[in-house]
């Protein structure tokens, strides 16, 4: 499964939330580097990956874009402002699940009410939330949740992330080894 600039959907953040997260690659700085959903399309390919395809979605990806940029500073910095509170008090307000199937329930929630209510459930939980980790690759920037038995997973994939800067090593090793002395 694809974006429309044919970049792969990759799902490795562990929780819904932290894949929405992903759906850019990030700057150091915080800014997006590489943006993945550009357009309705794209959101519904991320939405048809992540297993709620018939989700209704926000009307402008923009908004869409700036919700994500404020969860995103909250997970990091580990405080949420009163923006994001109120971002996630809006996309929860309302929901109901009484006497329906779950399943069934869930999958007409809106998208941001499920990643809202991922995220919720990341920052209640002190033992998950503090397993969340940035990938140290460069302008990738994703969060996962380590849920690696002794908690050392350092890279969002080994495959891409991890490879790089094992390269990288490799090829400044060699630099060094034939400068002359």
């Amino acid at each position: 499964m694809t974006y429309a600039q044919q970049h792969p959907v990759r799902l490795i953040g562990g929780r819904l939330a932290l894949d929405f997260l992903n759906t850019a690659d990030w700057t150091d700085a915080g800014e997006v580097f590489h943006e993945k959903i550009e357009t309705r399309d794209d959101l519904k390919v991320w939405l048809d990956a992540v297993g709620i395809p018939d989700a209704p979605c926000p009307a402008a990806v923009a908004d869409l874009h700036a919700f994500r940029k404020r969860l995103r500073g909250a997970f990091l910095s580990g405080r949420t402002d009163p923006k994001v509170a109120r971002d996630l008090e809006q996309a929860l307000h309302g929901i109901s699940l009484d006497g329906a199937d779950l399943n069934q329930a869930t999958q007409s929630l809106p998208a941001l009410s499920l990643i809202a209510a991922s995220a919720v459930a990341l920052i209640g939980d002190p033992r998950e939330f503090g397993r969340i980790k940035l990938c140290p690759g460069n302008d990738c920037g994703w969060l996962f949740l380590d849920e690696t038995k002794n908690g050392r997973r350092k890279w969002c994939m080994m495959e891409t992330c991890g490879n790089r800067a094992k390269a990288s090593r490799n090829y400044s090793r060699k630099v060094a080894d034939r400068k002359p002395v």
